[in-house]
């Protein structure tokens, strides 16, 4: 028997999957999206080197890329080439009634050009995360829970980086400029090659 809330939910998913389909959505992986060539979304993302970062939480943060773009090994022959920077600042969030924080957030920048084989930069981005953790006034604890935190934020950055690329190597279309500080240049816009 079908109940009203059963309709109702069925509605609401044909609408979602109606509405989905008119606005030009699409997956980002599988084979129905391939360039001009004829090669995958896979097969491009794979085909991306990625530069050495420097300090530890540089290279954590390359090693998690290099697992998202190229699993079996840095490409042969690469496309393109990734190159990143990171900035981390680590803040008290939280206070006590001595001024003593007792909760840090940590915001992590990687700001990251692709260049086509030429050495051109075809797009810019960045990609930011504020993890956070607690202290609690035991060394050995504060730093675990510190590094735990890095290795988080790095991951999620990778995530982030590795669709976004994954996004402009499919659509190869601007994403909307946003400001950056003043006296610099705007961060998210696609050069155009």
């Amino acid at each position: 028997m079908w109940s009203r809330r059963g309709i109702l939910q069925s509605l609401v998913l044909a609408g979602a999957f109606a509405a989905l389909a008119g606005c030009g959505f699409r997956p980002m992986y599988g084979s129905a999206n391939t360039n001009e060539a004829g090669v995958t979304v896979h097969q491009q993302v794979a085909r991306v080197e990625i530069s050495p970062i420097s300090n530890r939480e540089g290279q954590q943060l390359h090693n998690a890329l290099r697992d998202r773009f190229n699993p079996l090994g840095q490409p042969d022959l690469s496309t393109y080439s990734l190159d990143v920077s990171l900035s981390i600042r680590t803040y008290g969030a939280l206070s006590r009634r001595d001024l003593s924080a007792s909760r840090r957030n940590v915001e992590m920048n990687a700001f990251y050009s692709l260049r086509d084989r030429s050495g051109n930069v075809v797009m810019t981005e960045r990609a930011a995360i504020t993890t956070g953790y607690d202290e609690f006034d035991d060394p050995l604890n504060d730093l675990t829970a510190y590094q735990d935190t890095l290795r988080r934020g790095t991951l999620q950055l990778a995530d982030q980086i590795h669709t976004r690329v994954a996004v402009f190597l499919t659509a190869g279309t601007p994403a909307p400029v946003i400001p950056g500080p003043p006296g610099e240049e705007p961060v998210g816009a696609w050069a155009n090659p």
